[in-house]
Formats: C-alpha cells, structure tokens, sequence
C-alpha cells in the first residue's frame, strides 16, 4: 500500500440507533504515524466513531477504509487496529507477562517470538522488572502501560485508545500524556485517541477533530484551533475565550471589522467564512490581554472595567474584570513576574489587546 495514502479513511459515516442518529456526515482522513484525537463532551459521539474505527460498531451509511481496505463487515479481530478501553481491561488472574502476551494466543507465529515480542513490549513501556507481577500489585499507571504493552504487542497498524488516562490523578496523568506521546513516536504507527480533556488533545495531538453534537465542527493542529477557531461553539469548547458580540463587516483580505455598540468597533483578522452584516464576535484569549491600572497609558480602543475576582495560580494571576455594556467579565491571565500585576478587588483598570491578538468569528 502506498505510504503517501492516508491509514484511515472515513466518508459520509453516519450511525443511527433506531431513530436517534448519533453520527452525521462523517469525512476525514488520518495520515500514517499521526497521533489524531477526537475532542469533545460527553455524547458527541466520538466513543462511537471509535468503535466504528475498532469494528465493535458498524455506521448505518458511509464507508471506511483501513489501510486502503473496506471494512464493511470486517469483525473487530480481522482488523488491522487494536483497542485501549478507558477501564483498561487487565485480567485479575493473570500476572504481567500473561496479560501482555494474552493477544498472541491465537496469532501463528512461533513461541519463541511469542515470548520476544512480550519481552519488547515490557521493555518499551518501562515495566522492566516487573513481568511476574500480579494484577492487583500494580498501580493506575502500571495497569495503564500494561494495556498499552498488551495491545501494542499484537503490531497492529493503528492503535485506538478510549480516554486511558482519564482514571489517573493530574500528576500522573500529566506524566503519562509525555510518555504516551513519546511511546508513539517510538512506535510510528497511528494512534487515534478520544477525550473530553481540551488540555490533554492539546498536548499530545498532530490534529484533532472537534465535535459535537455527532458532527465534526472543525478539524485542525492544536494551535489552529487555539489560534484560529472556525466558529463560536469551537472557540468555547478549546480553551477560555472572551467574546465581544457586534456586527460584522468583512472588509476582504482575511480581515473584518466589528461594531460591538457601545464597546466600540474593532478590526481584526477574520476566520473565513465571515458573512458581511451578520452577527459575529471579538475572540480574545485570557493572555492576549494586557490589564493596567485606570488613569495610566491605555492601549487605543483599550476597554475600562473594575477587577471583579482574581485568582494566585503561581506563576499566573488569573482576573475577571467586570466590564461597563458586557454582560460576562472579561478573563484576564498576567503573568507573575515582580508583584507589578498585582491588582486588589474593585481596582479600576483598562484591558487592552495588540491588534493581531484577536480573531473575527461568525456565530
């Protein structure tokens, strides 16, 4: 099969349940060694995508492709894929080699192998030492790399992974998201990856579909979406995003302008798509934002406000500043350097952007 076509290649899906259609107008390729995520709240229907991608479901319309084969009919165990569960699935009664070792039962290749092949994997998700050991003797983060060794030792073409880390604390599911990524690249082989986690699809994707809803609202890399969001409903699921509503004026070249009342008119890049007089939004990021304190020198078309709450994170204030003719407080992220940021509750202040730290979006 050529290396230039993509591994997976899904066209006009969709999946009904009786009446309830839980998949719409599915079309996407994912490209040979890429680590692509499926981001969105519970019950967008990304869970279901993936079990369409394993064979565990069949989509009522459309057709998939794996590696340039049909796999209408094709039965989760014929398929070049394998599958991490979110409850991992390790098997009680079976130590570590035995569960690691367990998918080769039925595979024909000599024993030998058999036993190399648990050895590699053991060895490529760092449970040197611990082969002999039982089910309940491990940790969240050992049964996890245990059913990454497990389904990994089986090479299959793509590996499918359903929320893995989500049992895990934050410090070590933020451990286990570098040594995901890095097990990837490691491997070369494709993994497609479901979560509700904006940060966790950020940190370790080469792009990621947004849905909701059954469908796919935008697909892009993880600073396209951040930086650049194809719309509202996309611009709020990925990260905190202020929106300053008005009325849009394309002015053409990428740009628009918008009339936000008595906020002001501002101009800014605009996201394609952007109808002249329609109802649109100001996008601006928490940390594109400059706060300073009222009577001093302001940014052109800077907003004044008063601090409504803020929050010590550290390295980070983060701020809500309630602002005159805005219905929700603006939220402000400063760094910490030198206490020079530090503002008191009902502090005047002014919030302004550089030009290009805003986006144009239709609604």
């Amino acid at each position: 099969m050529s290396s230039d076509r993509p591994i997976i290649e899904l066209s006009d899906i969709e999946k009904r349940f009786g009446s309830l259609t839980v998949l719409h107008d599915i079309n996407f390729d994912i490209g040979r060694g890429e680590f692509f995520s499926l981001l969105g709240a519970s019950g967008c229907g990304k869970t279901t995508l993936l079990r369409i991608l394993a064979g565990i479901e069949q989509p009522s319309e459309g057709k998939l492709l794996i590696d340039g084969q049909p796999m209408a009919g094709v039965p989760a165990n014929r398929r070049p894929t394998n599958m991490v569960f979110q409850s991992y699935a390790i098997f009680p009664h079976l130590n570590v080699e035995e569960n690691i070792g367990y998918g080769l039962r039925n595979c024909p290749i000599p024993k030998e192998e058999a036993r190399a092949r648990v050895a590699e994997a053991i060895a490529l998700v760092k449970l040197d030492g611990l082969a002999t050991r039982n089910a309940h003797q491990l940790s969240g983060g050992q049964r996890q790399r245990v059913a990454l060794a497990r389904a990994l030792v089986c090479r299959p073409k793509v590996l499918l992974l359903d929320e893995p880390l989500s049992a895990l604390d934050k410090k070590l599911r933020e451990e286990m998201q570098l040594e995901l990524r890095a097990l990837q690249r490691t491997v070369g082989i494709t993994f497609v990856f479901v979560t509700h986690d904006q940060e966790e699809a950020l940190t370790l994707s080469d792009r990621i579909a947004i849905m909701a809803g059954g469908r796919v609202l935008q697909i892009d890399s993880p600073r396209g979406l951040y930086e650049r969001p194809a719309n509202r409903r996309v611009a709020e699921f990925v990260g905190t995003m202020n929106l300053l509503p008005g009325k849009v004026k394309n002015l053409g070249g990428g740009r628009a302008r918008l009339d936000a009342g008595a906020l002001g008119a501002f101009e800014a890049p605009a996201v394609s798509g952007v109808a002249d007089g329609s109802a649109g939004f100001l996008a601006l990021r928490p940390e594109k934002l400059v706060l300073a304190a009222a009577g001093g020198k302001a940014k052109p078309g800077a907003l004044t406000g008063r601090v409504a709450e803020a929050a010590y994170l550290g390295d980070r204030i983060h701020y809500q500043v309630s602002v005159d003719a805005l219905g929700t407080p603006l939220a402000v992220s400063v760094n910490n350097v030198d206490g020079s940021t530090d503002f008191a509750l009902g502090a005047p202040v002014t919030v302004g952007w550089a030009e290009a730290g805003g986006v144009i979006l239709g609604d």
